[in-house]
């Protein structure tokens, strides 16, 4: 049997850790999955859009469907940026469920009545941070097509959506840069703007049931 020195076995240990802890190793996700996980959240919300029902009923479909598809702790994660370093897990879990109330509530603001002719998906694209970007083609009745890429990740297992790029801009990027300008430099102050922006939305109390 191959004998190891005492500190060769620690260097593998440490490295079979570090593969473990990070999980674009630990966990990888097929382009194929990633890209067939959009088009069925894509079938999902064509179908939700093609629906005729009361507007509460439509949004809290709307909204479950949102919860389930992204990965809003990471998304709020990647918002804070640097603030998220520090920030106090009560803290991070009302500004979490804040701010994807306020992102479904624009989302169906904008997009709950649009009519969409074709959704189409290309195949996914691996990133060098782990993720799998998956582009795809939203073509709307009246309107311009829209281009759309989906960055997909493996959360506990299942593929989540953990940022959106619509027509090259981030939503990661664009929300962080949003609360920058608006000169609020804490978690608690960004929980407090959205407390004031979240005041009439219609997403906020099926999310905070759903997100703990």
């Amino acid at each position: 049997m191959t004998r190891y020195p005492v500190c060769r076995i620690a260097e593998i240990c440490l490295v079979l850790l570090l593969a473990l802890s990070r999980p674009g190793l630990a966990e990888t996700l097929s382009p194929d999955v990633a890209s067939r996980y959009i088009a069925q959240m894509g079938d999902r919300a064509v179908a939700l859009l093609a629906q005729q029902g009361s507007s509460e009923t439509r949004v809290a479909e709307f909204t479950r469907l949102m919860l389930d598809a992204i990965d809003f702790d990471a998304v709020a994660t990647a918002t804070l940026g640097r603030m998220a370093r520090t920030v106090s897990p009560q803290d991070k879990r009302e500004f979490t469920q804040l701010f994807a109330a306020r992102l479904i509530d624009v989302a169906i603001d904008r997009f709950g009545n649009i009519q969409i002719v074709r959704f189409a998906v290309d195949a996914g694209r691996p990133q060098p941070n782990g993720d799998v970007k998956v582009h795809s083609v939203i073509e709307r009745a009246g309107d311009q097509p829209l281009a759309v890429d989906w960055r997909v990740r493996l959360t506990d297992g299942n593929p989540k959506i953990n940022d959106i790029e619509v027509e090259g801009y981030s939503l990661v990027i664009h929300y962080r840069g949003e609360f920058e300008r608006g000169s609020v430099s804490s978690v608690p102050g960004l929980i407090s703007k959205l407390k004031d922006l979240n005041q009439r939305s219609g997403s906020l109390s099926t999310v905070q049931r759903e997100l703990k």
